[in-house]
């Protein structure tokens, strides 16, 4: 995958995102709600051109010539182990083409050419174009493990296919065993059991994967989207990649079709920035599609992005990713005032603040939207029985692995959290947030209530 971090827009004001409750949240942003207010906080970072100086990295010491010269060769082998590990992580990506590689690993793994099976996954992947990472770990069904139970059932269906008995198991029989024999046994049932097992898990792999693939224009969407993180390592270009993957909440943003063109967008608590890279993605194969062909809307173009965020290294990580295509400002969402804007996103942020924060924060999001405004919140629905019961767990073991033992939530029903929206002049419309996941979401759609004489603005869409 080529970096095309040039060619980003320049849009102006941007990002990072937390997200998805319980359903696989960004730890990054998680870091940053840590330090909002009922958690035991140093004073809140400034808001503004303070912030980004405070957490801009130390000037670095001059090197010496040979110290230099290591320097920048560590750095590109670490950067050609990154091209090497992006392109094994996306080449041959679409649903079928992994369910080949799947089958034609399977198939050349049952068959015991015991150290050569990482070269020949290697060069019939390459050769037909599917994933050679896959193609391996697929090739690995053989292994110290399965072995025995391989070359048995091999050696006794390669038997049968040929004289249409099963061979005896015996001591007699083995030693009266004749080697060609075996070996004859053994490459006709590695060749059926490998067309047999190989088929059966390729149709497999090709069955899950439609269930939680997408179409081909959301996928070239999201490698846009993530490919900026690589600067920021791996680790982070894998997380966002699976946040858009099998996060609904992002899809269903796209979906709904509300966001301005043009007007001004900011995601409080943006964590890495995700929805803003989302948004900002330079994927003209998608914009330039007619939209009767899509199967879904496109990203809304000429939004200005601004995000907001406390945690440190997540507002590093946005601003490296999105450079100029959104603005990151590291501010306390419990004091800072909220930007005028057209669109602002909540997406699972108000949970980790106490009750009066909440409606505090609400209440200047609230004053910040301008006319017909919308605002967009993600949040647990307390009233959803057994799937919140797996948000509260699952919130709480991740509390537990942070160190915060007291970490306190206080989540709200559907109903009272459309109540608390509508208190502060909002009119809200809600739809289900969790599909697809064990988690019980709800998003909610909130626009500034019109002035008398008004039209009426239009009703979002219910999602499928």
């Amino acid at each position: 995958m080529s970096r095309k971090l040039a060619g980003r827009p320049a849009t102006g004001g941007g990002a990072t995102p937390p997200r998805a409750t319980a359903g696989g949240r960004d730890p990054a942003g998680d870091a940053a709600r840590e330090t909002l207010p009922g958690r035991d906080v140093p004073t809140p970072a400034p808001c503004g051109p303070e912030a980004a100086a405070e957490i801009a990295p130390p000037p670095s010491p001059a090197l010496p010539t040979y110290a230099g010269t290591a320097v920048r060769g560590r750095r590109d082998a670490r950067r050609r182990l990154q091209d090497l590990h992006v392109r094994l992580r996306t080449e041959g990506g679409t649903p079928v083409r992994r369910a080949l590689a799947v089958g034609l690993g399977t198939f050349i793994g049952v068959f015991p050419v015991y150290g050569l099976h990482l070269a020949l996954s290697t060069i019939a992947a390459r050769v037909l174009r599917l994933n050679r990472g896959i193609t391996y770990f697929a090739a690995n069904i053989n292994n110290p493990f399965t072995l025995p139970f391989l070359l048995w059932i091999e050696a006794r269906l390669g038997h049968w296919l040929l004289t249409g008995t099963w061979p005896p198991v015996s001591l007699e029989n083995l030693r009266d065993l004749d080697l060609l024999d075996l070996g004859r046994d053994i490459l006709l049932g590695s060749t059926v059991l490998g067309l047999v097992l190989g088929g059966a898990l390729a149709a497999l792999t090709w069955v899950l994967g439609g269930r939680t693939g997408m179409d081909r224009e959301f996928a070239d969407l999201r490698e846009a989207a993530a490919e900026p993180y690589l600067e920021a390592g791996i680790r982070h270009w894998e997380f966002v990649r699976g946040k858009l993957r099998f996060d609904p909440v992002y899809r269903q943003i796209l979906d709904l079709g509300l966001l301005p063109r043009p007007g001004t967008l900011v995601d409080l608590g943006c964590g890495r920035g995700i929805l803003l890279a989302l948004l900002s993605a330079p994927v003209e194969e998608w914009r330039s599609t007619p939209p009767e062909q899509r199967s879904r809307p496109a990203a809304p173009t000429g939004m200005e992005l601004h995000g907001i965020e406390l945690a440190v290294s997540a507002v590093r990580v946005a601003r490296r990713a999105l450079r100029a295509a959104a603005k990151i400002t590291r501010a306390d969402l419990a004091q800072c005032e909220v930007p005028p804007c057209s669109t602002a996103v909540l997406l699972d942020v108000l949970h980790y603040l106490p009750a009066e924060t909440q409606e505090d924060l609400l209440a200047r999001t609230a004053r910040a939207l301008g006319p017909r405004g919308l605002l967009i919140v993600r949040e647990a629905d307390a009233a959803a029985g057994g799937g919140f019961g797996r948000v509260r767990l699952a919130e709480r073991l991740r509390a537990l692995s942070r160190g915060h033992w007291r970490q306190r939530f206080h989540y709200r029903t559907r109903g009272e959290w459309e109540e608390l929206l509508e208190r502060h002049g909002l009119e809200v419309d809600s739809v289900e947030g969790g599909a697809g996941t064990p988690f019980a979401n709800v998003l909610l759609l909130a626009r500034r209530r019109p002035r008398p004489g008004t039209p009426p603005a239009t009703s979002p869409q219910t999602l499928d």
